[in-house]
């Protein structure tokens, strides 16, 4: 009996793994997921900025045509994209390259006749020496007081404001938002890209917009 019981005893220690192989085969396996994950995330980046489609030669003609479309819209100047305009704002010639100067961005959202109660809009510029340094609210009581911003996601050159009120006294047509302060460095034109991502009426229902910018004459 006793020898009977040795024997179990021993073959249990055999079968059993020591705690530090554990670990480290944890550790492996950990190691071999983040890999994988990081392989994947590279993958899926290199896919969603690859403009040049391969299609198979087995794929029928209708999805060959919708692929290639695919691609032509990835492919398309963001100004052709919807929602999205590119303005030029004039700017003085006749200074030196390096003059800084400031101006003011008038933000405009056009809701025809619904009422805006909500709006989200982007702004960027696509032309160097541009800093943004101040924000205000807009002309109608609604929208008066600043909109809000994420001062961490916010860049030198690009911002996302966005605003909403749940009073009745709401401005309709075209209305300015707010008004976006700009530090410019040089001469000549600046050019910006602006996408109005929201525009809601008072149940929150999403209505049919227009967002246009200009240069602030106050």
């Amino acid at each position: 009996m006793n020898v009977a019981f040795d024997n179990r005893s021993n073959c249990e220690r055999r079968r059993r793994v020591p705690l530090a192989w554990t670990v480290l085969i944890v550790l492996d396996l950990c190691l071999m997921a983040i890999v994988c994950a990081q392989d994947e995330a590279k993958e899926a980046v290199v896919e969603s900025k690859t403009v040049n489609v391969v299609v198979d030669k087995h794929e029928s003609g209708t999805q060959a045509a919708a692929v290639a479309e695919n691609a032509r819209s990835a492919a398309a100047p963001r100004d052709k994209v919807p929602g999205v305009s590119v303005v030029q704002l004039e700017g003085p010639n006749q200074i030196e390259a390096n003059a800084m100067r400031f101006e003011a961005i008038d933000v405009f959202v056009d809701s025809g006749n619904q009422p805006l109660a909500a709006y989200q809009v982007e702004l960027a510029s696509k032309t160097p020496g541009v800093e943004i340094v101040g924000i205000e609210g807009g002309e109608h009581a609604a929208f008066a007081d600043p909109p809000y911003y994420d001062s961490r996601a916010m860049n030198n050159n690009r911002v996302i404001i966005a605003a909403f009120t749940t009073g009745e006294n709401l401005p309709a047509g075209r209305s300015r938002v707010a008004r976006i302060h700009v530090q410019l460095q040089g001469p000549g034109v600046k050019e910006y890209e602006t996408k109005l991502r929201v525009s809601a009426t008072t149940d929150g229902k999403r209505v049919p917009a227009e967002l246009s910018i200009e240069k602030s004459e106050a």
